[in-house]
């Protein structure tokens, strides 16, 4: 009798206390880990570029400013700020509490008693030294841009530091001015980059030039520090006890784990190895079971045929031209039901400030579906290249291969028997591999949006892309895309001239936009990222 009334109080317990340990109840202090597919050059936060390098940085550091689940600004180190009334002079003021991680890699820096001889907390001219490191040529970061506005900056970044000095100071030990030359509609979200984060100028001097290259060699002042680093297998990042920002740090670590063949992330994801991918919406369908997963989709990509312009046929603008307007917008529904023709070259995912760019803009300029003109540019080309006939080949993925077909059928019947095409079907593994070494003449290729910077993703196809593509013009658009980072309205159209520059040249023919999907463990809560698949914080991560 007495174990029925104890099993009875149990069930009543459940049912009364349904967030407690009898249905799972999500727990602090766990930890989580999330796969990488490159392996990290430095973890210095001012140079971070990759995916693991950004990833760590996002998770060991704090800017003056952070950012939440929704995208809203945060605190981060500054407890608050002002603006001048003609928003050229950011004020910040700096919790004082905020330390640098020690721990007892740092020994052979800093010596055995480097809790007592080293000062770790954080303070404004460590923001000055990070800022200057930052535009500074010779640091080389790759978010060196975002800083433009600031006073002084582009001289210094143009190589003329002797006759510049950066609008960026510290006006005593827990105050920062920052001054720029133009206003900025996005200077705040700036400070949320790597490349804005603090750098104690102490640490780095007694690195001697290696600054980043293992965690005793690195400071880390966000929610996780660098406690460990196994080149070629994993990052593992701990809890900064000595953090005190406006918000707690749930998890006790975070091991971001080296995955050599990224086709094994859906099925490790789906058996509970990790707790947050990005995994494209084709491979979540392809899991047998998703139950156990929480997915949040995200239009970042178009799938489109790129032109190798490195050699061959496909040099001539002409004959470029004669395979976009030969391209009828109705073959997209081989694609499958719903899937309609892209607007455009840039993603919907894709923003300017806080609003998308493919909202506001609508449809791009480009080179409408047209057969008796595709027929004309063809022969055009015939003259140019000085053949008789085309004869090319369309490279894709085995899932992509029939409408590969589809499409060379429209384009023989547009252009005649002068024109020859064969698809040939990879895996994906190939695929990549053949793109890596220019080794294709068209490629039919989902082409994903890194982060949701709509100026980014039209930067990826500037002279340093895969598919032969250089062009002074667009090079200079690219520039005046830049030149305008500072104003939404002005950067708006910027953008809009690159898109239409690359459409019109027919450099590349989008097809359709794609998803991508965040994935999460259902088992975990607080995980989220903002604007890229390298900002994934973990800052409020919770686990059953």
């Amino acid at each position: 009798m007495r174990k029925k009334i104890l099993a009875v109080f149990l069930v009543l317990l459940c049912v009364t206390l349904p967030l407690s340990g009898c249905f799972g109840r999500m727990q602090e202090d766990e930890t989580f880990s999330m796969p990488v597919t490159d392996e990290p050059d430095s973890l210095d936060p001012q140079i971070a570029d990759s995916n693991a390098e950004r990833l760590t940085a996002v998770n060991c550091y704090e800017g003056l400013m952070a950012v939440d689940e929704n995208g809203a600004l945060l605190p981060g180190v500054a407890e608050s700020y002002t603006v001048s009334e003609d928003g050229l002079v950011y004020t910040f003021t700096l919790r004082q509490d905020a330390h640098w991680a020690l721990f007892s890699g740092h020994k052979d820096l800093l010596g055995e008693n480097y809790t007592e001889t080293f000062d770790s907390t954080v303070y404004a001219e460590d923001f000055v030294f990070g800022l200057r490191r930052a535009v500074d040529p010779q640091t080389g970061s790759p978010d060196a841009y975002l800083f433009s506005a600031i006073s002084g900056a582009r001289d210094i970044m143009a190589g003329r530091a002797a006759v510049a000095t950066l609008g960026v100071e510290a006006l005593d030990s827990f105050t920062v001015r920052i001054t720029l030359d133009y206003t900025d509609d996005n200077f705040l979200y700036a400070l949320t980059a790597p490349a804005a984060m603090p750098c104690d100028e102490e640490f780095f001097v007694l690195t001697n030039g290696r600054y980043g290259l293992e965690p005793g060699l690195t400071l880390c002042n966000g929610p996780l520090h660098v406690s460990r680093w196994t080149e070629e297998t994993s990052i593992r990042l701990s809890r900064n006890d000595d953090y005190r920002g406006a918000r707690d740090v749930k998890p006790a670590s975070l091991t971001l784990s080296y995955v050599e063949n990224a086709q094994e992330i859906p099925e490790r994801m789906a058996s509970g190895s990790y707790d947050a991918a990005f995994l494209t919406q084709a491979q979540v369908d392809a899991l047998e079971d998703t139950s156990d997963l929480v997915t949040q989709s995200i239009d970042n990509i178009t799938l489109s045929f790129l032109f190798n312009q490195s050699s061959g046929s496909l040099t001539n603008e002409n004959l470029r031209r004669a395979l976009v307007t030969a391209f009828s917008p109705d073959c997209v529904s081989a694609l499958g039901e719903g899937t309609v023709s892209a607007e455009g070259l840039v993603p919907p995912y894709c923003t300017i400030g806080e609003n998308t760019y493919r909202a506001a803009r609508g449809a791009a300029s480009a080179l409408a579906y047209d057969e008796s003109a595709a027929s004309a540019y063809f022969e055009e080309a015939l003259l140019e290249l000085g053949v008789s006939s085309v004869e090319i080949e369309i490279l894709c993925a085995e899932s992509y291969a029939e409408f590969a077909r589809q499409t060379v059928q429209g384009w023989q019947h547009a252009l005649g028997v002068k024109f020859v095409a064969t698809v040939r079907a990879v895996s994906d593994s190939v695929l990549e591999a053949s793109i890596a070494d220019g080794n294709f003449t068209v490629v039919l290729y989902p082409i994903t949006a890194d982060s949701a910077s709509t100026a980014g993703f039209l930067e990826s196809f500037g002279s340093d892309n895969f598919f032969g593509f250089t062009d002074a013009a667009y090079t200079a658009l690219l520039g005046t895309v830049h030149e305008n980072a500072g104003s939404f309205s002005n950067l708006q159209a910027a953008c809009a001239a690159a898109e239409d520059y690359l459409l019109q040249h027919a450099v590349l023919l989008p097809v359709c936009y794609l998803q991508s999907c965040f994935v999460t463990s259902a088992d975990t809560s607080g995980i989220y990222f903002y604007s890229s698949e390298d900002y994934v914080y973990f800052i409020n991560a919770l686990k059953k």
